[in-house]
């Protein structure tokens, strides 16, 4: 690293802001972060956080709802309390996001709160809360880090009444009696599941283009005929056209003009950068194409990197953070590995739950596949549904990816993601014995049968 301490300035108060400033701060430089609202960001307060409280109580009510099959007297289901569950969503991100500003003071970060534009490749103008003129601020580096905000298209605009979103997953009270989900991503996949799980009617519409088309094949298929079987009602093929709304609630309007009406429509399609009001091109770039990085997250302009869903797809909330960790540590001129897209574990945390990292298809790539029951621990869980598939080079027998659905299947490729940043081979991996029973151990037994022969 060099001897000069670099100045720094981190734009965006989420994960990835929060990372790329930790990074850069331990690494010796003098960092500020400006946020346009309170430390966590969009999904430390709106988004993220308060829908994975959400699921973990969908989760619990599903285990206690499966309490027969491993042997246990049957109770009656669990009664969601919205009015608990937002409590509880209040307690845990306050907890968590002062838990994040304390660990940027901790680390010298100076934080300001305001809009942050650019002014140049090297200058960042601040519009502060309770501020009357603007600050400027030097910078031998800029992370933007900025975010991403939903899609809505015209017709389909949240009222936070008949027509809801994400965001608002810390106002769901009381629940629906009835919804119906447009989107068929990671986002809409969760609100079906939770949604469900916790009593309400839902009506599901998925597009042509399936149920979690960036995943494998059979991963959507799983998860959606476990949905349906638990009662989901599913449209497929069609796209929304619009939603209409009344005193009876909504009706989503499909491209053919057939109608799916509910108390309430929660849209969920995709998001895109937030990086209007930045003025990137007073930067030099080239804002309507969209900004391209290297694996340091360095754009066009050497002194500007853009990190996490501001970068653009695959928006993944712990790829979001590798990128900034990577991007603030070479920003401030310390010794770092490029950032691998391809050891970030994507993951939708349904249940079953949906996983994958790295490759899956190629014309050089073998896959193999094997079923949770393949693993005891597979064979003791409630619902023994699921698998994993291993894809691998055939020529150098390098581990190239994975892809698992069924309970913890997150869990399940943590250490694929190591072997695929290792760059380790089936014979690196195939001596390797987790702990009996439990599911890490289906990786490994995936590879030892192909070392059998078996796959």
């Amino acid at each position: 690293m060099s001897d000069e301490r670099k100045a720094i300035v981190v734009i965006g108060g989420g994960p990835a802001g929060i990372e790329a400033a930790l990074a850069a701060a331990t690494a010796g430089a003098g960092v500020t972060l400006i946020s346009d609202g309170p430390v966590g960001g969009r999904a430390g307060w709106h988004s993220l956080l308060p829908s994975k409280v959400w699921l973990a109580a969908a989760d619990t009510a599903g285990a206690v709802s499966e309490t027969g099959v491993v042997g246990l007297a049957q109770s009656d289901a669990p009664r969601p309390e919205p009015e608990a569950i937002l409590a509880r969503i209040k307690v845990v991100k306050e907890a968590w996001n002062e838990e994040q500003a304390q660990a940027l003071a901790t680390a010298g970060v100076v934080v300001l709160h305001g809009r942050a534009t650019l002014a140049g490749p090297d200058r960042v103008v601040v519009d502060g809360e309770g501020r009357d003129e603007q600050q400027s601020l030097e910078a031998d580096k800029i992370i933007i880090a900025v975010g991403s905000v939903p899609i809505f298209p015209q017709g389909m605009k949240p009222n936070g009444r008949q027509i809801l979103a994400p965001r608002f997953a810390s106002h769901l009270s009381p629940l629906p009696e009835s919804v119906v989900v447009v989107g068929a991503g990671a986002t809409g996949c969760e609100f079906v599941y939770l949604f469900n799980r916790l009593g309400v009617e839902v009506t599901w519409i998925v597009d042509q283009f399936g149920v979690l088309p960036a995943f494998v094949p059979e991963a959507g298929t799983l998860l959606k005929e476990t949905l349906v079987a638990r009662g989901v009602r599913l449209v497929e093929g069609q796209m929304a056209d619009h939603i209409e709304t009344g005193e009876g609630g909504a009706t989503v309007v499909l491209a053919d003009g057939t109608t799916h009406a509910a108390a309430v429509a929660f849209v969920a399609i995709g998001r895109q950068p937030d990086l209007d009001g930045l003025d990137l091109e007073a930067a030099g770039l080239d804002a309507p194409v969209g900004v391209v990085t290297d694996a340091y997250g360095r754009s066009d302009e050497p002194a500007i990197y853009v990190v996490g869903d501001a970068a653009g797809a695959p928006m993944v909330a712990n790829g979001a953070t590798a990128q900034a960790w990577v991007a603030g540590r070479h920003a401030a001129g310390a010794p770092v590995t490029p950032y691998r897209p391809e050891s970030t574990v994507a993951a939708i945390y349904t249940e079953p739950q949906v996983a994958q990292v790295g490759r899956l298809d190629g014309e050089a790539l073998v896959t193999v596949q094997i079923p949770f029951s393949a693993s005891l621990k597979g064979r003791l869980l409630p619902e023994e549904e699921g698998f994993l598939q291993l894809a691998y080079e055939e020529e150098s027998g390098h581990l190239a990816g994975a892809a698992a659905a069924g309970p913890h299947a997150a869990d399940l490729l943590a250490p694929v993601a190591v072997a695929l940043q290792l760059d380790a081979t089936l014979s690196d991996l195939e001596t390797l014995y987790p702990a009996h029973p439990t599911l890490s151990e289906l990786p490994f037994t995936a590879i030892r049968r192909v070392a059998r022969g078996e796959a």
